[in-house]
């Protein structure tokens, strides 16, 4: 049986996933294009001194279905490691871990606050659906349930350093489906002895090449050639037209509406925060043992710090210490986001001082700027369609579309799943993927 000629448009974990979801049922004829030299997106790493690290932090999480699945397809769950980690709040130069009772008694807000940011964790991790709160503010919901002296002490900061805009700007859905996911509460996972991102892509890369699934890294897309109500061909930079039948778009909103030349209001009201990530290995000792700090009295460049050996010992050389500082600014045209890389690295060694102390001595560091890094889930947002309304043959995947749960690598290959299966359907076929991974649960989590 004849398949048709599918072209996807990025190679991130969405597009992958996607790819894969249609070559596993059988379609002959899919192929990749990623402008990058490796595939993965945002889950890339980059080697120095002969280990791999990430571009920044990422870890494995015990409820993200989509991720263990595909780790457990790969052959690779039985090697993650889990581990129970300290994550620090740093305020007016006090350090506090908000999950020991006493230090949270130490924390400078009241006794009623304290006792009213209780109720509103434990409403959050109650409810699960969260449509009633999609036109409401992530500040109108922790003024509701916990109230504004909550808000001010923790959640006005939080917000500033995930999305570099107000808390009444931020959806009170996606909060609230945050808090319910309960991301800092359990052990995260790891695997011991590599970088997990990296056995992922690789992994996953694998699979859709032994699916026959043709990928062209290394290539941008240059042009999108409509016929009517569809896109006939993708041409690329390096002369290369390729026909399609229909066309997945795995890239940034941003990305697909240049391609398209055309307004799009429905897209254009999608934005993205962008990242400033810098790695920096050292061989000094690091107190007090913590895997994430975040900076929130808003007197420092960096957002937060992570230590990423607290979650993995084996990241890095013999007796090296690896940090990620990192910063979530505006957009890309943020001044802090295109200054040298030199004056960053400079900012975050400042940044470190500040917080420890003394100096950092860095055996090397590294800085990458990561322009689209996530969308940003304002108050009354709404996934755009999955299918284009415009285009009859082209689909949209990416974690644009999965909110209100939080963006990860796991609900990114989810989404391409969902855009593939969807795909099938249309032209009468099906797939067994989703429930696998509906149905997919851990049989056990090994500590290391």
């Amino acid at each position: 049986m004849s398949t048709p000629r599918v072209v996807v448009l990025g190679g991130g974990l969405s597009g992958l996933a996607a790819a894969y979801t249609l070559a596993r049922a059988g379609w002959k004829h899919v192929t990749v294009v990623e402008r990058g030299s490796q595939l993965g997106g945002l889950a890339g790493t980059f080697e120095a001194d002969g280990h791999f690290y990430p571009l920044a932090y990422h870890h494995i999480l015990h409820r993200d279905q989509g991720l263990l699945y595909f780790l457990d397809r790969i052959g690779a769950l039985r090697d993650v490691r889990w581990r129970k980690v300290r994550m620090l709040f740093r305020l007016d130069g006090r350090m506090y871990d908000l999950a020991d009772p006493v230090d949270f008694l130490r924390f400078p807000m009241s006794l009623t606050d304290k006792l009213r940011f209780v109720r509103l964790m434990t409403r959050c991790f109650i409810k699960s659906d969260w449509t009633d709160w999609h036109e409401r503010s992530a500040a109108e919901l922790v003024d509701e349930w916990g109230g504004p002296g909550v808000r001010q002490a923790i959640f006005d900061p939080l917000a500033r350093l995930k999305f570099d805009r107000p808390c009444d700007e931020v959806s009170g859905a996606w909060l609230g489906a945050r808090l319910n996911f309960r991301e800092g509460s359990a052990p995260l996972g790891y695997i011991p002895g590599s970088n997990w991102t990296k056995v992922l892509c690789d992994g996953v890369s694998d699979l859709i090449e032994r699916a026959s699934v043709r990928v062209r890294a290394g290539t941008s897309v240059v042009r999108l050639v409509g016929d009517g109500d569809s896109i006939a061909r993708v041409e690329l930079d390096d002369g290369e037209s390729l026909a399609a039948d229909l066309v997945v778009s795995a890239v940034p909103t941003e990305v697909y509406r240049e391609l398209l030349g055309e307004s799009r209001p429905e897209l254009e009201a999608i934005q993205y925060t962008a990242i400033v990530s810098a790695i920096f290995t050292t061989r000094q000792t690091i107190r007090p043992d913590f895997y994430w700090m975040n900076l929130a009295s808003l007197d420092c460049n960096a957002c937060g710090i992570f230590v990423l050996n607290s979650l993995n010992p084996t990241i890095g050389g013999s007796g090296e210490t690896c940090l990620n500082i990192m910063s979530h600014v505006r957009s890309r045209k943020d001044t802090f986001f295109n200054q040298g890389d030199e004056q960053i690295l400079a900012a975050y060694r400042a940044d470190f001082r500040r917080v420890f102390g003394f100096e950092i001595t860095p055996v090397w560091s590294k800085l990458h700027r990561l322009p689209m890094y996530s969308p940003v889930f304002f108050r009354g947002y709404r996934n755009p369609t999955l299918r284009d309304p415009r285009l009859r043959n082209v689909y949209l995947a990416g974690n644009y579309r999965t909110f209100p749960s939080i963006a990860s690598t796991g609900t990114a290959l989810s989404s391409g799943v969902e855009t593939g299966t969807a795909m099938l359907a249309d032209h009468g076929c099906t797939t067994d993927l989703p429930d696998a991974i509906g149905r997919f649960r851990l049989a056990s989590m090994p500590k290391g």
